[in-house]
């Protein structure tokens, strides 16, 4: 062997440790990161499947301009007491009944 081979495999040995442990470690980071992308895609693709058949429940409660007081009308207050109770119990009583009639005949339709 020529004197530049031999220096040039001494320099090469020298480094050898580190760059074998550098090279370990970008391997190990290529990894880690791959898997956190790969469940990052799995988990919005599932998400996206999941929300395409279980649509979100929409509100039926709309806010109107009517609903909302303006400065120059004075706010009404209900009447605090018993009747007060009384009312809203069974409105939302009627409320139930009317929509499950309303369910009731949306299905009888759709068959």
């Amino acid at each position: 062997m020529s004197q530049e081979k031999v220096d040039a495999y001494k320099k090469e040995k020298k480094g050898r440790k580190a760059r074998l442990a550098k090279q370990k470690r970008n391997k190990m980071i290529a990894k880690i990161v791959s898997l956190v992308v790969l469940v990052a895609v799995c988990g919005f693709a599932g998400w996206r499947v999941y929300a395409s058949k279980h649509p979100a429940q929409v509100a039926a409660t709309e806010i109107t301009d009517e609903a909302t007081p303006t400065a120059d009308e004075p706010i009404e207050v209900e009447a605090e007491g018993d009747d007060a109770t009384e009312a809203t119990d069974e409105t939302a009583t009627d409320d139930a009944a009317e929509d499950s009639a309303e369910t009731d005949a949306s299905t009888e339709s759709n068959d």
